[in-house]
């Protein structure tokens, strides 16, 4: 069975577009989003404390090792005093 020419050019337009496909997203990498839900809170660990600092509305949140909640404030100036509502 012979190939006729109308054949060879499908086969190699298919054979590109699956190339360009391929190539796509190692010439062209698409910008990481992480900006969900969590996306602002950061998390600290010291000394049996565990910390979920969220930096757009600087609530803090703290709880202990074994998973109980401790305290929760709101950072409103960095080197101030902070307002504390434990159990809260």
């Amino acid at each position: 069975m012979r190939i006729d020419l109308y054949t060879k050019t499908i086969l190699t337009v298919i054979a590109l577009l699956l190339a360009v496909n391929l190539l796509k997203p190692i010439l062209q990498p698409q910008a990481a989003l992480a900006d969900g839900p969590y996306g602002s809170i950061q998390f600290s660990y010291s000394g049996g404390n565990h910390a979920f600092f969220d930096s757009r509305s600087g609530d803090v949140w703290e709880y202990g090792d074994n998973g109980r909640f401790k305290q929760h404030y709101r950072v409103h100036e960095f080197g101030k005093d902070h307002d504390r509502d434990a159990g809260h």
